[in-house]
């Protein structure tokens, strides 16, 4: 091998080294459907404690605490489960789509990076864990915790009575920061950037809760009204979040301070609810594992839209090529009573594209 080419092997090698090193293990591992702990979860051997004890991508404070209540692996992992198919289905259109991979660490070496893409993680992350412990309490899945029954003691003014099960988002709130944050050292950049968006993403919840209601009375009148307090749906808690990384907040570390400010002292000061990030995210036009870019090629776009998921900004000006193909369908579907549906079959020709 000559001079060039051993120190060229060296550098790859010594790159493949740093990324390694710079990629984590992750409570993040307990949502895909395919990680090697759903099998353990689902052992009937071992006992709750047992299993948590078992679980190495958790620190030794997140198995005491997942092992304070019989549920709460199962209910975490439902967590960081939704957060990774919300993450996955806001982005299904941009060029980052939120990829995982079946490593402990899931998200790849775009963690590496202090972007908004990360924020978006951590926030929808921490949300996921909230939303999931929050509804455990109120359906009886854990037994360190139950219904809110402190908001019974706010005052409606007459309008209604507090009855039913409001869902209990203080607890939400704090079990699932001393979880998701446990990690995280608030004297590092990276450290309080995380930090802000995990409590962001939770604050999205605490922000977006509802009433709901039942009335009361003789012949359908409403002569008393009994409600709760909900959380809204999750879907609409991304997409709440979505438009805050779109508005997200580039900040810097304050050394002095220990703070994140402004890179700008004309920008905005950012609220507790935005997102922030330190680092300019790449365009994830082209494959850059070091970055945790796959590229756009090879993507589907929409030949119609002018947003990104159209053609022109998906595939980065590369252009796109087209895929004619017949599908078949079930039409001129017809009722017979009683009881079947009897349909014809009919061939409809469709055209698909891809980014070059």
């Amino acid at each position: 091998m000559t001079l060039s080419g051993t120190i060229t092997a060296l550098w790859i090698v010594c790159l493949g080294v740093s990324l390694v090193q710079n990629v984590h293990s992750s409570w993040w591992y307990l949502g895909l459907a395919g990680s090697a702990y759903q099998t353990t979860m689902g052992s009937p051997a071992l006992t709750y404690r047992s299993k948590c004890s078992q679980i190495d991508v958790l620190a030794p404070h997140q198995r005491e605490l997942c092992g304070k209540s019989k549920n709460v692996l199962d209910v975490v992992s439902r967590g960081a489960s939704m957060g990774i198919e919300e993450c996955q289905w806001q982005f299904r259109g941009r060029r980052w789509n939120c990829t995982t991979f079946n490593t402990t660490d899931v998200f790849g070496h775009v963690l590496n990076l202090k972007t908004r893409e990360k924020a978006y993680i951590y926030a929808i992350s921490s949300a996921g864990v909230m939303h999931a412990i929050t509804k455990g309490c109120a359906k009886g899945e854990l037994n360190i915790c139950d219904c809110d029954n402190r908001i019974r003691n706010t005052d409606t003014g007459g309008d209604f009575i507090w009855g039913g099960c409001s869902h209990n988002i203080r607890f939400g709130d704090r079990f699932t920061g001393q979880f998701v944050d446990l990690n995280e050292n608030r004297l590092q950049p990276d450290g309080l950037m995380n930090l802000w968006n995990n409590k962001a993403g939770r604050k999205s919840i605490k922000s977006n809760t509802k009433l709901v209601c039942k009335c009361h009375g003789v012949s359908g009148s409403c002569s008393s009204k009994i409600c709760w307090r909900t959380m809204t749906s999750f879907r609409e808690i991304g997409n709440v979040l979505k438009d805050r990384f779109d508005g997200a907040s580039k900040v810097r570390y304050n050394t002095r301070k220990q703070r994140l400010s402004p890179v700008d002292k004309h920008q905005k000061k950012p609220n507790k609810n935005d997102l922030v990030y330190l680092e300019e995210s790449p365009d994830f036009c082209e494959t850059n594992l070091a970055l945790g870019s796959l590229g756009t090629r090879g993507r589907q776009c929409n030949k119609t839209s002018y947003g990104m998921d159209g053609c022109s900004l998906m595939c980065c000006g590369r252009g796109y090529h087209t895929l004619v193909r017949d599908v078949e369908e079930d039409c001129n579907c017809k009722f017979f009573w009683c009881c079947r549906v009897e349909c014809d079959k009919c061939t409809r020709r469709i055209e698909e594209h891809f980014c070059n």
